[in-house]
């Protein structure tokens, strides 16, 4: 018979090997796990960093079909082509994506609702950009935003613009016909020209549409340029104003799904007023969420550039 079997024994040497390879296969175990983690990290801020750039620089195109009951039939079909907002934006070379979409809608005017530049010296070359190239689209109407009043540079931008063709409407109003039927463009200037306070300001708009209407048939159609959309109950309460063409708002800056923008200048929180259409008794409005960025959260989410496209219809 054989004796019990005795156990296998290790020289120190083997131990010390079989001890540093598990150490190393530990370190690698380690590195690959942080290796992954930072792959993960990347990965994640790569797709953070595309979101917020299709967000900040894929043109969105939206439309919209107004009936209207007011409107002569004549205008039947009227295209509008709403942009504000650029603040600099660029949209393709010579702002070519931006002009393309404008003018495969081919419309009968083209309605700058305001900040296509403001302070910051750089954005007057890109509106002046978008204008040089889209002014043979169709004549381009003109309203100040909050931004451009304060430019030091704005009676000079105004005196280029004029060179392109550009009518800018200042507390001012303009005929547009067809046929034998017409309708009236009006536009006011940001009352932020005339007062840093809200009830100032809306004093001074109240005062500014009242002038206006004084000088217009009660019974023409009316079409009023506006920067800011906040104020539709003032223009709803004029009595004169069929349609409003707005921005300003920038869609909230952060849209929530479901929820709407989160904040805007002149609205604060949850502001109402952000994007689409409003009516306010016999007024209609119509708001863009703008194409670029300003003050100090110079970021969209959820919110990509817009260009609204108006088709009028007879009710």
């Amino acid at each position: 018979m054989t004796g019990p079997r005795k156990g296998v024994t290790m020289s120190p040497y083997g131990a010390h090997l079989v001890s540093q390879y598990l150490l190393r296969r530990n370190d690698i175990l380690q590195m690959a796990t942080q290796l992954e983690c930072w792959i993960a990290v990347v990965g994640l801020l790569a797709l953070i960093a595309w979101f917020l750039y299709v967000d900040n620089t894929f043109l969105q195109v939206t439309k919209y079909q107004i009936p209207l009951d007011a409107l002569p039939k004549e205008f039947d079909g009227f295209r509008i082509a709403l942009v504000s907002d650029l603040h600099g934006s660029i949209f393709g070379m010579n702002q070519s994506r931006l002009v393309s979409e404008i003018s495969e809608f081919q419309p009968d005017m083209i309605a700058v609702a305001g900040d296509l530049f403001d302070e910051r010296p750089f954005t007057r070359g890109p509106a002046e950009s978008f204008v040089k190239n889209a002014k043979d689209i169709a004549p381009i109407f003109y309203v100040t935003g909050n931004h451009e009043v304060c430019s030091e540079s704005l009676d000079l931008f105004i005196s280029e613009m004029n060179d392109y063709g550009v009518i800018f409407l200042r507390n001012d109003a303009v005929d547009i016909s067809r046929g034998s039927s017409r309708i009236t463009l009006m536009g006011i200037d940001d009352p932020l020209i005339f007062d840093q306070h809200t009830n100032g300001q809306k004093e001074w708009c109240r005062q500014s549409l009242s002038d206006i209407a004084s000088s217009i048939d009660e019974d023409v159609f009316t079409v009023l340029m506006s920067h800011r959309p906040d104020l539709i109950e003032l223009y709803a309460s004029s009595g004169v104003v069929d349609l409003v063409l707005s921005g300003h708002a920038h869609g909230g800056m952060i849209r929530v799904p479901g929820i709407g923008g989160l904040i805007s200048a002149g609205q604060g929180f949850l502001p109402r007023y952000t994007e689409g259409i409003y009516r306010e008794n016999n007024t209609t409005m119509v708001v863009s969420r703008g194409l670029g960025n300003s003050g100090r959260f110079q970021v969209r989410i959820f919110n990509r550039p817009e260009i609204v496209l108006i088709t009028l219809t007879k009710q």
